[in-house]
Parts: structure tokens; C-alpha cells; sequence
């Protein structure tokens, strides 16, 4: 029995329900002893139940207290100023030692303090803080708290509930963070300082990341892109601006990236112009950056158009005609301005009416209305309003002006105008406009409209005073050239007549000798015939004579056949005809030579064609017989109104230039014949011929194709003033290695001719 109780008090924390059941169970107690067993049981387990929670009690306690000496121990210690708050009313119940030590305020004195009490804040921004605490879920406040010095320091509060005494308390942990504040605000200033002065710079500036995102841009990329500086950060190119432009930018700046060091390009977008000056950002770090300034040089540009253009005016003056100059010009101001339309109109003297000289390419395009290109300004539109007031007119809204005339239907519409006028000596001699451009017209328009505009019309002037002078030149040549064709033939003339009056001189001085060589000849002749009819009677004596002795006749014989006298007697007629021959030959040409030069002769006469051919062939004949063979093909024709001389002096050219035609030996041909009222005569020869690119002047005076020295190159050009002045016509076939024709066509009866009955009178 005493080892069967030993068991559950050795269990010690056995129940009392384990321990019945165990004895209930067991065999060695009887019903008495089980239930004074189980009594004392349940006593023994009372006890061990008190004995227990007493146990836990003064666990509990001694836990709690070295809570509290934990807690005593980390709150006072802690490196961190710390505050117990009531929250009921805001006092301080309790503070460190780090926290009386930063406020300044003995442990007594902060604890009298309510935290209003050091919160330089007002109740509203102590409000609004804790409102935008929570809003963005902050496990912090940022406060302003006072120290007992007086000095206001910012501070990071951490706050959490705690209990202590059964009370619940807010335990905060105060952090100083005024140096960083400063340093924050320092930061602050300093970007805002950077900030200002790249919104201030006269272009973009931006910064960007190593994957090309904006860091950084000012206000000048904000105002041209029409949106808030700010949205622009983090975004890339290819999300700002158009594929193309923002593939040419990515571009750049990753070869930038990749080279380094600093690089400027020039950008265009939408007509305008950028010069960008990129560099690399190297932070220390290895982490790169892009930064840039862009500045617009559109009107920098722009001016260097307009430079360029007014050069290329000046190349084109001169090498195109007037319309062609003035279209190109005008189409070079079209393109410089970014007009889609140009016009260019004369203004007369009257300054009242107006020449439209030319439109450009892309208006006359766009332009189906009908138009004249003369017409009074007073029916001129709006643009016209230049001439009208001598000043350059801008319409950048032309819609929105009453005053407009209604354009002509199938006219370009018109959205953009701008004129200029020209002015020169106070008037107004040109007007020169533009239209459509996709933004406004501005001064630099108006600027270039004025200078290209005064360059063309300056070159125009100018090429129209070089053409009247060129054509003044040509007619002073013209007429000097006539001046000296004139001078050759009253040259010619005078010397022809100086021929033909020594000529006429020379004939008759001939004719005498030759008059008593002929007289002389018949008298010789006679006297010969004498003397032979008396050589035959003594040849009759001598033939009686054979017979006599002696041999009288043989000295004379012997003599006879020594002078061969029967020769003598057969060859002296036939010399002294020949002699008479010779003497007659000599008179004709003295004869021809006489009608030939006709001295001092300028009268028409009626002429027979064919008599002065003959005789210019004699005059010529000595010249051509040793080169050509002279073929006469002459037709019926009838006599001709002329002055002879003249016309056998174009003969005689004709016939002189076949034979230097010819190279060795050829003929020449000379035909005549009648055509209606006319007749014709032309010499033909079969030597070397002439080219086509000489034939357009060989008619010129003093142009030949002879070499230097073998011609004068006055005969065709006489012969044609000759044959001019006879109402008549010259024309001329030639081949080179074939021959050439010349042909003379002459009226019979020229206007002015007299009668051939009264010729004769």
C-alpha cells in the first residue's frame, strides 16, 4: 500500500483522474482503501495545482521585472533620442538619455513638457503631416522640433504603441536629420540652380542615361515640343519625336556613347535647323552619361540658302534668255523660302498696268485659270497692294482678309501670301511674290524676296543694255561691213574704170602699130606673090637654060639648094598668113579688152549675153587654157537690160574661181537660157568643191576659201551686190570633190528699162 501512494507523488503532475484510474485498476486495495487513496489523491493534487500557479506567478513576475529592467535598460541606453508620449493629452512621460542630451532640457524639465510643447509645427502642419504620412504610407513624420537653445532642428519621428502599468503609451525614436536637410537643400539648390540655367540657355539641353532615357531637360525642348519639361523624363527618343528622326538621333548618341569625347551635328525637323554639341558624363562610377546642347540655327541656315541662291543668280545671268533667267531665279526664291508658289510680273512706266512674266513650276501646276499676262492694276489683288504702297506686304492668313479678290476659278488656293516691290528710280519695275508656305512669312523672307529679287532684276537690266549694245555692235559692223563692201567696189570700180580708160588708152595706142603692121603685111604679101611669080618666070629661064655648055646655072643652083629656096617659097605665104592671123587675133583682144571695160561706164544698155561672154573668155583665156577646157552650152536668149561691164565682170569672178577650183586639169562649163521673163547664164566647173559649213559665207565679203594670199574674198560678194542692184538673183550648188555651179538669173526687161527701138536712136 505505502509503495502504491509513492507513485503518484513521484508523478508529481499526474491528475487525479489518472490516478483513479490507476488504482481502480490495481487489486491490492479494497474498496476503503481505493476511496481514501483517491481522497488523498485529489488533496495531494489540489496542492500540486496551487503549488504550481503560485509557481507561474512568480515566474510572471520576475519576467515582467526583467522586462522592465530590459526595457530600463535598452529605452535609457539607446543611441537614439527616445520619448514616451501620452496620447491622451500629448505629455511626456518619460525621455533617455540621448534624448534629454539633444533637447537640452534636464530629465525634471522635459518631463513637464507637453510635445506641443517642442513642435515648431502647427497644429494644421502637424495635421497635414500625419495626413500625408499615412497617404503615403510613411512608417515616419518629418516634424520641426525646438530646443531648449532656441534652435529648430528637422527630425524624422519613428513612432509605436507600447504598454506599460497596463497603460497604453507611444514610444517615439527622434531622429536628427538637419545636417542632411541642409545638405538635401544644398542638393536641392544646387540642381535648382542647374535647373534654371539650362531653362535659360537659348536651346535644348538635356542629359541622358546609358540607355538613352532623359535624365534631365530644360524648358526650351518643353515649349518646342509643346508639353511639360517634366513629362519628358525617363522617356526615349523614339517617344518624343518621328520614327525616322528618332532612328537618326538613337543613332548618334550610341555612337556617341561608344566613341566618347565630344562631337556636333546638324539636325533638321519640320524645317528647322539644330546644331548639337554632345559629350560623355563619366560619374565615377563607370556609369555613363549623354549630355547635349542644341541651338536652332535656322536663320543661319537659312541666310546660307539665300547666300548660295544669290550666287547662283548671279551664275545664271547672262547664260539663259531673259523668261528662262527670271523662271529659274524665281524658282530658286520659291525653293529657298519654302513657298509652293512664285510669280513675277513687269510693271510699265504708266505704273498702271502690269506684264506677268512668268510663274513657277509648281503654280502653273496647280493653276488651270485662264489669265492675261497684261492687265491694269486696278484689277490686281491684294498682292498688288506692294505697287500700291512701295512697301513688301505679308498676308499670313489670307483668308481672314475682306479685301481679297476673289481668285479665278481653277486658281491655286492661296493660304500664305507675300509680295515685294522692286524699285528703281522711284518707280516700281518689278513685283515679285511667293505663297503657301506651311508657317508664317517673316523678315527673313521679306529680306530675300528683296535681295534676289533686285539681283535678277539688276542681271535683267543689265542683259537687256549688253543685247541692245551687242545688236547695236552688230548693226555698226553690219554697216561698216557695207561701208567697206561699198568702199571695195567704188574701189573695184574706180580701178576697173582706171582698167578700162587704160585699156581704151592701150587699144587705140595699139591699134595704130597694128593698123600699119596689117597695111604692111597686105603690102609684103603682095610684094612676096611679085617675087615668086618672077621666081618662076627665072625657074621658066633656067629650065631653057640646061642645055648651054659650060654650067652657068650651076653656082645658082648650088646656092639654091644651100638657102633651100623651094621651102623658102612654100613656107613665106604660109608665115605671112599666119602673121595676119596673129595681127587679127591681137586687134580682137584689144577689142574685147575695150568692151570689157567699157571705161567709166555705169549705164544699163540692151546687151547682147553672149558677145560679152566671148569677150571675157578672151580676157581670161591666157589664165585658163593651160588648166581647163572651156565647154560653150548657150541657149536662145534674148538681149538684156544691164550694164555690160558689170555683168562680164561677174563672168570673169566665175570663170577665175573654176579654174583655182581646178586641181590639175578639168572643164568649165558655160550655159545660158530663158526662164518666162528671164534669162540665165551659169558657169560650172568639176574641181574640188566646197564644204557646207563654208558654203553659209562664202557670199560674206572678205571671206574666202582660197589659202592666205590667193584670194581677196570680195569677187562673190561684188557679184551678188552687182546682181541686187539688177533686180536679179544668185544661187550656187557645190560638192565637195565634185564641183560646184554658180547660176545668174537676170530680168529681161528690169523696171526702169527703155525701148530697144529707142536704144537705137
Amino acid at each position: 500500500w505505502h509503495s502504491a501512494v509513492i507513485l503518484p507523488l513521484r508523478l508529481g503532475t499526474v491528475t487525479t483522474g489518472a490516478l483513479s484510474l490507476y488504482m481502480r485498476e490495481s487489486q491490492a486495495f479494497n474498496t476503503k482503501e481505493r476511496d481514501l487513496l483517491l481522497q488523498l489523491a485529489s488533496n495531494i493534487s489540489y496542492a500540486l495545482d496551487f503549488f504550481e500557479l503560485d509557481n507561474q506567478r512568480k515566474k510572471a513576475e520576475y519576467a515582467l521585472l526583467e522586462s522592465e529592467v530590459r526595457y530600463s535598460a535598452l529605452f535609457a541606453n539607446n543611441g537614439v533620442p527616445m520619448l514616451v508620449i501620452d496620447p491622451a493629452d500629448g505629455r511626456i512621460v518619460d525621455a533617455n538619455i540621448k534624448a534629454i542630451a539633444f533637447y537640452g532640457w534636464e530629465s525634471s524639465s522635459l518631463g513637464a513638457l507637453y510635445i506641443n510643447d517642442i513642435n515648431a509645427l502647427t497644429p494644421k502642419q502637424i495635421e497635414d503631416e500625419m495626413e500625408r504620412s499615412k497617404s503615403t504610407q510613411k512608417s515616419y513624420f518629418e516634424f520641426r522640433h525646438r530646443l531648449a537653445s532656441g534652435i529648430i532642428c528637422d527630425v524624422e519621428v519613428f513612432s509605436s504603441p507600447i504598454n506599460l502599468g497596463g497603460k497604453s503609451y507611444l514610444i517615439s525614436a527622434v531622429h536628427d536629420v538637419t545636417e542632411r536637410r541642409r545638405l538635401e537643400q544644398r542638393v536641392h539648390n544646387a540642381q535648382t540652380l542647374t535647373q534654371l540655367f539650362i531653362d535659360h540657355l537659348p536651346g535644348v539641353a538635356f542629359v541622358k542615361d546609358s540607355q538613352l532615357k532623359l535624365l534631365m531637360v530644360n524648358q526650351f525642348l518643353g515649349k518646342v515640343l509643346g508639353v511639360e519639361p517634366q513629362t519628358l523624363v525617363g522617356k526615349t527618343a523614339h517617344d518624343i519625336f518621328p520614327p525616322e528622326f528618332a532612328d537618326e538621333v538613337t543613332r548618334l548618341d550610341r555612337v556617341m556613347l561608344e566613341q566618347g569625347g565630344s562631337s556636333t551635328y546638324e539636325e533638321s525637323l519640320n524645317g528647322t535647323y539644330n546644331e548639337t554639341s554632345m559629350f560623355v558624363i563619366d560619374n565615377g562610377t563607370g556609369e555613363q552619361f549623354l549630355a547635349g546642347l542644341s541651338f536652332d540655327v535656322t536663320d543661319k541656315h537659312r541666310f546660307g540658302e539665300r547666300t548660295k541662291a544669290l550666287l547662283e543668280i548671279n551664275e545664271l545671268g547672262g547664260s539663259l534668255p531673259e523668261k528662262d533667267f527670271l523662271t529659274a531665279g524665281l524658282e530658286l526664291i520659291e525653293k529657298v523660302t519654302r513657298s509652293r508658289i512664285g510669280f513675277l510680273h513687269f510693271v510699265n512706266e504708266d505704273q498702271e498696268t502690269l506684264q506677268l512674266i512668268t510663274w513657277t513650276a509648281a503654280a502653273l501646276k496647280g493653276c488651270t485659270a485662264a489669265y492675261d499676262a497684261h492687265y491694269p492694276v486696278s484689277q490686281a489683288g491684294i498682292w498688288a497692294d506692294s505697287l500700291r504702297t512701295h512697301q513688301p506686304v505679308i498676308f499670313n492668313d489670307y483668308e481672314a482678309y475682306a479685301k481679297k479678290h476673289g481668285l479665278p476659278a481653277g486658281h491655286v488656293p492661296m493660304s500664305r501670301l507675300i509680295s515685294v516691290p522692286i524699285i528703281e528710280g522711284g518707280l516700281v519695275r518689278m513685283m515679285i511674290g511667293v505663297g503657301n508656305k506651311d508657317s508664317d512669312y517673316d523678315e527673313i523672307d521679306t529680306g530675300t524676296l528683296m535681295l534676289m529679287g533686285n539681283d535678277m532684276w539688276r542681271i535683267a537690266c543689265r542683259a537687256r543694255v549688253e543685247v541692245a549694245l551687242q545688236q547695236r555692235v552688230e548693226e555698226l559692223v553690219v554697216v561698216n561691213q557695207k561701208l567697206t563692201q561699198i568702199q571695195t567696189q567704188l574701189l573695184q570700180s574706180e580701178k576697173m574704170a582706171s582698167i578700162g580708160q587704160l585699156a581704151a588708152g592701150v587699144a587705140h595706142e595699139i591699134n595704130n602699130p597694128i593698123g600699119f603692121v596689117k597695111s604692111n603685111l597686105g603690102t609684103l604679101a603682095t610684094y612676096v606673090d611679085h617675087l615668086i611669080e618672077i621666081s618662076k618666070a627665072y625657074e621658066a629661064i633656067e629650065s631653057q637654060l640646061d642645055a648651054a655648055p659650060g654650067g652657068v646655072l650651076d653656082t645658082i643652083r648650088q646656092r639654091k639648094r644651100e638657102l633651100d629656096f623651094d621651102y623658102l617659097l612654100t613656107d613665106l605665104s604660109q608665115l605671112i598668113e599666119e602673121s595676119r592671123e596673129g595681127v587679127q587675133r591681137v586687134s580682137k583682144i584689144v577689142l574685147d579688152l575695150k568692151s570689157f571695160s567699157r571705161s567709166g561706164e555705169t549705164a544699163k544698155e540692151w546687151t547682147d549675153l553672149h558677145a560679152g561672154i566671148e569677150s571675157t573668155i578672151n580676157v581670161v583665156w591666157n589664165q585658163i587654157k593651160y588648166k581647163a577646157e572651156v565647154v560653150r552650152a548657150f541657149g536662145e536668149v534674148p538681149p538684156v537690160f544691164c550694164v555690160a561691164s558689170q555683168i562680164n565682170q561677174i563672168v570673169m569672178n566665175f570663170l577665175v574661181n573654176a579654174e583655182q577650183a581646178i586641181t590639175d586639169h578639168g572643164h568649165i562649163t558655160i550655159r545660158t537660157g530663158t526662164e518666162g521673163d528671164k534669162v540665165w547664164l551659169e558657169v560650172q566647173d568639176d574641181g574640188c568643191g566646197i564644204s557646207e559649213e563654208k558654203q553659209v559665207r562664202i557670199l560674206e565679203p572678205f571671206y574666202t576659201t582660197k589659202p592666205v594670199g590667193q584670194g581677196t574674198g570680195l569677187g562673190l560678194s561684188i557679184a551678188f551686190g552687182i546682181v541686187q542692184r539688177h533686180q536679179g538673183s544668185l544661187t550656187f550648188q557645190s560638192k565637195p570633190g565634185i564641183g560646184s555651179t554658180f547660176r545668174v538669173t537676170l530680168p529681161i526687161r528690169p523696171e526702169g528699162a527703155i525701148d530697144p527701138a529707142e536704144a537705137t536712136l
